[in-house]
């Protein structure tokens, strides 16, 4: 080799190295601040994600372990049961639709499932009786999308076979075996009976399965390549496990996910579970953040309306004047929402800030940590 050739090798191989993005810093005060809960065996692994709406990551936690027993760091290539974060994309999804001049917010659910019109209301009960009357007013989309329906947390299906074992036309037909425990709109009451209701009407105005208009809406466009109901083989593999203490307090214990239908990956006998049936990665749950932190757009591609995005941003729980909007929980100047496990991801509008949280934690101690870090990654996100 010449010594011009190699002086030029030098200078592209430098010029490259230099291109290339270096790996973001550990924030020592979000290490500080997990510690103690990992210390007590309350969570085994955690990832933590500060970065802003243009995609610069300015830090990176990597903490403790994916699996315990074989001693395998947590890291951004585990997969995670991202539960009740599946509600952020049946919000989208309606809101997408409603975009499209197809659905209206407060259009009655039996504008699209006509059988729901069988609902009845409690208006008495105890131990002896239980008195039945006629809502006062529909149940409309907003109402089941803002768990202010009067829907209880599951159907009567799914209480007996499962959560996601029967298609989500069953699950929404069935929903008329429960009553309704209160007015729609008088009151708030978390659960998934709701969202599997809207993404049912998803299904019936878009004409496709649900599973497929969030492949075709949101997974594909934005590079969510690891997003499903379905996790294969290879991902299960992958899988962070959910741990808390044991019972002497002195080390691990691991559990599962009890929630769902195994196997997990057999889509002949499983049914996607709109409320909470979602697996993802680290990566596709920070471009979903990405997505909001950009006002419903990225990389060029529109997802959402200025209209649509100003809607999950805002209060949707009428006089009951709770922090929830259409699938996403509003905190602290933050949207988003959080799974059964911890997971959670947070986009600050005002600063541009987006919190991508990834654990898998059986103790309850998940929701503690999770609002920790929060507050930690506000406080470290540059100014």
């Amino acid at each position: 080799m010449t010594s011009i050739t190699l002086c030029l090798t030098l200078i592209a191989l430098t010029a490259t190295a230099f291109a290339a993005d270096p790996e973001p810093p550990v924030s020592p005060e979000v290490t500080a601040a997990m510690q103690p809960y990992m210390d007590q065996y309350k969570l085994a692994g955690v990832i933590g994600i500060v970065a802003d709406k243009t995609g610069k990551v300015h830090y990176k936690n990597l903490l403790g372990y994916a699996d315990v027993e074989a001693k395998t760091p947590i890291s951004e290539d585990n997969v995670f049961w991202i539960a009740s974060m599946s509600k952020m994309f049946a919000g989208a999804s309606i809101m997408t639709l409603v975009d499209e001049g197809k659905v209206s917010l407060d259009d009655p659910v039996t504008k699209f499932i006509p059988q729901l019109n069988k609902w009845m209301v409690v208006q008495e009960k105890d131990e002896s009786h239980v008195l039945l009357t006629r809502p006062t007013q529909p149940v409309t989309i907003r109402h089941v999308l803002s768990h202010t329906s009067g829907l209880t947390g599951s159907s009567e299906l799914q209480q007996a076979a499962g959560a996601d074992s029967a298609p989500l036309k069953a699950r929404a037909l069935s929903s008329v075996t429960g009553p309704l425990q209160w007015q729609p709109g008088d009151k708030y009451a978390y659960g998934n009976q709701g969202m599997n209701i809207a993404a049912r009407i998803v299904e019936i105005v878009s004409d496709m399965p649900y599973e497929e208009f969030l492949q075709k809406r949101f997974f594909d466009p934005l590079g969510m390549t690891e997003t499903t109901f379905w996790p294969s083989e290879s991902q299960l593999a992958r899988l962070a496990g959910a741990y808390g203490p044991n019972k002497e307090k002195n080390g691990f214990a691991k559990g599962g996910i009890g929630f769902l239908t195994k196997p997990l990956s057999d889509r002949t006998h499983r049914y996607p579970e709109a409320g909470g049936g979602l697996f993802s990665t680290t990566h596709d749950i920070f471009r979903y953040g990405l997505m909001l932190a950009n006002d419903g757009e990225l990389d060029g591609h529109r997802y959402l309306s200025h209209a649509a995005m100003d809607e999950l941003r805002t209060e949707q729980t009428g006089k009951t004047k709770v922090n929830y909007s259409l699938g996403y929980h509003l905190r602290h100047g933050m949207f988003g929402h959080d799974g059964a496990y911890g997971t959670d991801l947070s986009v600050n509008p005002q600063t541009g800030m987006v919190a991508v949280f990834m654990v898998q934690c059986t103790s309850g101690d998940q929701w503690s940590a999770r609002d920790l870090f929060l507050k930690t990654a506000t406080q470290i996100f540059p100014k």
